[in-house]
Formats: structure tokens, sequence, C-alpha cells
């Protein structure tokens, strides 16, 4: 989500908070995020301030730039806020390569 959002979200979601706002480099990621858990599932919410991700093939950090201006709106604990398009979630999923997010991309395209 843009970075000046993020705050926002953050407090608003703060009884839902599973894993603090911080950021981490982890798994191939290297942003700002918090997971909340809301209504039996997890939601992780990240900030558009600079995130990167490790592309599988070549171990190379690569800047992830996301576009806002084709985002889809979705109403979360009362606010409306961007979404990343389903076509860009898979283009930086399949990037990184890992089990998890190539299961992810599958469900997504067959869901499509």
């Amino acid at each position: 989500m843009p970075g000046e959002h993020f705050s926002s979200v953050v407090q608003a979601g703060q009884a839902f908070v599973s894993k603090a706002a911080a950021h981490r480099q982890e798994e191939g990621w290297d942003l700002t995020y918090v997971q909340f858990k809301y209504e039996g599932a997890k939601v992780e919410v990240g900030s558009a301030d600079g995130p990167r991700i490790l592309e599988a093939g070549n171990q190379t950090w690569i800047p992830l730039d996301i576009d806002f201006s084709r985002d889809e709106t979705v109403q979360l604990l009362g606010m409306a806020l961007p979404l990343m398009l389903k076509e860009a979630l898979v283009r930086y999923t399949s990037a990184l390569a890992r089990s998890v997010g190539i299961q992810d991309v599958r469900s997504i395209l067959e869901s499509t």
C-alpha cells in the first residue's frame, strides 16, 4: 500500500496485529509490513516505500515498483484501501519463485 497510508492502517488494525509493523529482510523480501489476523485470515499489509524482492533466477535484489494508478479499492477495517492488481502480484510472486508463491500464482490464475 502507499507508504502514506501504512501507519493509519497499522493503528486502525492494532487489535488484530499478529506480527508487529517492522522492516524485515526475510524469505526473499526486504520491506516494512504488518500482519493481522482478521476473521480467521492472515492479512499482510506492506508499505510501498522502498520494497525489494530477491529475484530467484539471479539472486539479485530488485526494487518492487508498484503502480498504484491502476489499483483496485477494497474496504478493510473501515477504510477504503488501494490493492495491487492481480497481474502485478503474479509478476513479482513469480520472480520470487518460492514454492508457496508458485502455489499462490496457480490459485490466482485458476480463479480468473
